[in-house]
């Protein structure tokens, strides 16, 4: 598979006039990049993907799949979609120990050709397993080395660019489509145009096991690139290095404060702040969300949080220091991956839980943390570049109840008790004898912004016995978290956002 460096962002935003382009999120649900903040095989699921071209324009994507630990690639592809196409696909796990496998049946054209995918899948259709060149051999960041790194994640798709002439044709033909030319794809060539974004995207986790499904759009960010993305063997930083409006500057615009900031940085130097303008739109300084953990009849919720830029501000390989290092990271992250937490890039959070009457609670460390071995990761953390946070009595290095993550970190023994609430979670001061803030420090305009770029949902699964005798009902459901921008000084202390 060919080798790529992509990521994403994600925030709440309304539509934006400005008089030159800068990226935002669509809240319309379209776009030039989706994000997918989560897929896994764990626990009897499999993860369903749907892409939908909204336009009458022909498409040609890049789909990249990366692991939940460090955010290593572990799978990419081109895609070709015709004028309003559709593209569906599974993620799947063929056993409970090995690597997630993509399957689809759609005609639309991958490159490298999905006739060329491992093997096909019985019935028909093509299928390929998800691959671990980047993170063992002379790759390794003391995370795990086996295939069962691969079975969570999150996934990201970046429109490259629009077709015209002999390239849209090939996308329509019949009875299918004429992937040839999408095989190797000329630069240079007069057919492909900049991005127009109207890409759409939904995910679904399906346990079929117990009929249970979690749903949820992508996020989209409109305005991207004005510059067709390719050759296709760029990586990001080179993307964002030419600028979404201006040479040597990347904008983006962020809702704070009296209205919409924009926010400029610059793509020139080492390093190059481009990565930032993404990391703004995902700054959360906060989250809320709901919690809710009852032996009867039975409830579970976890909340999916993922750092997608995380990996270009802690990843050795991409920071360029060596591996184990303590120093290196970039703000707002403060640790290398593998160097103070083997295996993890920890960042400290605080909750706090709220009853149903707006009365405070506490939730208390466990005992198993009150004289943790050297090198075990903090109970209160996000380690990971995909974390997530359960509300249960588990052992912390257990897979979770509902999701079956091994990206788990725990969050329990309310003080005092409770089984429902509203929680809130600050990631802007890290907890501790000495207050520390996470902040994306300022570009050329703009404000500094305090806490971690995050996005997730919330899952919550209800089980009834109030049915025929014999017989359990299951249900899910998947809600978005709520989060809060906060500006700041360069120190860390909230400020009014201009």
């Amino acid at each position: 598979m060919k080798h790529r460096l992509y990521s994403l962002a994600f925030a709440l935003a309304a539509a934006v006039s400005a008089p030159a382009s800068a990226m935002y999120v669509n809240p319309q649900g379209s776009g030039q990049v989706l994000l997918f903040p989560y897929f896994s095989v764990n626990n009897g699921q499999s993860t369903l993907m749907t892409l939908v071209n909204t336009t009458d324009r022909a498409k040609y994507l890049q789909i990249e799949f990366r692991e939940g630990y460090n955010g290593r690639r572990v799978l990419d592809f081109g895609l070709a979609l015709a004028p309003r196409d559709t593209w569906t696909s599974t993620v799947f796990g063929r056993d409970t120990q090995g690597a997630a496998r993509i399957m689809t049946r759609d005609r639309s054209c991958t490159s490298p050709d999905k006739s060329g995918w491992e093997s096909q899948y019985p019935g028909g259709g093509y299928q390929q397993p998800f691959l671990p060149f980047a993170y063992t051999g002379g790759h390794e960041d003391t995370g795990p080395l086996g295939d069962t790194r691969m079975r969570e994640g999150y996934f990201v798709v970046i429109e490259l660019a629009e077709l015209g002439g002999a390239l849209a044709a090939a996308t329509t033909g019949s009875p299918s489509p004429n992937c040839f030319p999408f095989q190797i794809i000329n630069p240079s060539s007069p057919d492909l145009r900049p991005p127009g974004g109207g890409i759409a995207g939904s995910f679904a986790l399906v346990r079929a096991a117990d009929g249970t499904l979690i749903a949820g759009n992508a996020t989209a960010i409109e305005d991207f690139s004005q510059h067709v993305l390719l050759p296709d063997d760029a990586v990001l930083p080179e993307y964002l290095g030419r600028g979404n409006s201006r040479t040597g500057e990347v904008d983006a615009i962020l809702p704070v404060g009296r209205g919409q900031n924009r926010l400029t940085y610059s793509t020139l130097g080492a390093p190059s702040r481009a990565k930032d303008a993404l990391s703004a739109l995902l700054m959360s300084d906060s989250v809320y969300g709901a919690m809710s953990r009852s032996l009867a009849p039975g409830s579970y919720t976890e909340w999916v949080l993922t750092a997608p830029t995380k990996y270009l501000y802690t990843d050795n390989e991409v920071l360029g220091v060596p591996l184990g290092s303590v120093t290196g990271a970039e703000p707002p992250f403060e640790a290398v991956f593998g160097g103070r937490h083997p295996g993890g890039s920890c960042s400290r959070y605080a909750a706090q839980g709220y009853d149903h009457e707006g009365r405070a609670f506490s939730f208390m460390t466990d005992p198993e943390f009150s004289a943790p071995p050297p090198g075990q990761h903090p109970q209160h953390a996000l380690c990971y570049a995909t974390n997530v946070v359960h509300f249960s009595d588990k052992t912390a290095d257990g897979t979770t109840p509902l999701l079956g993550s091994r990206l788990g970190s725990k969050l329990w023994n309310p003080s005092p008790a409770a089984e429902t609430a509203t929680v809130r979670i600050d990631f802007g001061g890290r907890p501790g004898p000495t207050r520390a803030y996470n902040v994306l420090p300022a570009g050329i305009s703009g404000p500094t912004l305090r806490g971690l770029p995050l996005l997730g949902f919330e899952a919550t699964r209800y089980i009834s016995a109030n049915v025929p005798p014999g017989y359990l009902a299951s249900y899910t459901v998947a809600s978005p978290l709520r989060s809060k921008t906060v500006c700041s000084t360069a120190a860390g202390v909230p400020m009014a956002c201009p």
